[in-house]
């Protein structure tokens, strides 16, 4: 006896209402403290966006996308999730926008050295430097202490001026 088994599927339809178009299209972003980011678009509709990007936004937000033939087109987040979003046209692309948008050369990808840059190392004159000024420096009792008379001076020297001022103002009156 043959047992079948079969798949049960549930179709759903989740709210758009047009064709989405996977595009890489490089663009600049201006988030809702109009900080501008370059981002990639990885697909479009006339309706909005999906959208890579290395800042946070907040759903509801009111961005700004600056596409090469479309020009500066205003949206706000609707989704987001680990630096991927998803974005609705404020004013809905035209036919003519979306064929210039899906239509677009591909982002080209950012050659990354394969090797980490070194980090730069003190020198001997610059370590042999800091050495000699550690050396030349009061201990901290000093340092505090020349602070301290310093201060008392001045207000002397202050006083002193005053006292003087004193003295010739009665003088001349007096």
């Amino acid at each position: 006896m043959e047992r079948k088994m079969g798949i049960a599927a549930r179709l759903y339809q989740d709210g758009r209402w047009t064709e989405r178009h996977q595009v890489e299209l490089e663009a600049t972003l201006r988030d809702s403290a109009w900080a501008p980011l370059d981002v990639v678009i990885e697909d479009v509709s006339p309706g909005g966006f999906r959208v890579v990007a290395g800042a946070q936004m907040a759903v509801g937000d009111k961005i700004a996308l600056g596409v090469a033939g479309l020009g500066t087109r205003e949206a706000r987040v609707v989704w987001g999730d680990e630096g991927i979003y998803g974005c609705e046209f404020i004013v809905p692309l035209s036919k003519e926008d979306l064929h210039t948008a899906v239509s677009a050369p591909a982002a080209s990808p950012i050659a990354f050295p394969k090797t980490p840059l070194p980090t730069p190392q003190a020198t001997g004159v610059d370590a042999g430097t800091n050495r000699a000024m550690d050396e030349d420096r009061l201990p901290i009792r000093a340092r505090v202490a020349a602070i301290v008379v310093s201060a008392f001076l001045a207000w002397v020297f202050v006083f002193a001026i005053g006292w003087g001022v004193l003295a010739l103002v009665r003088a001349l009156l007096g």
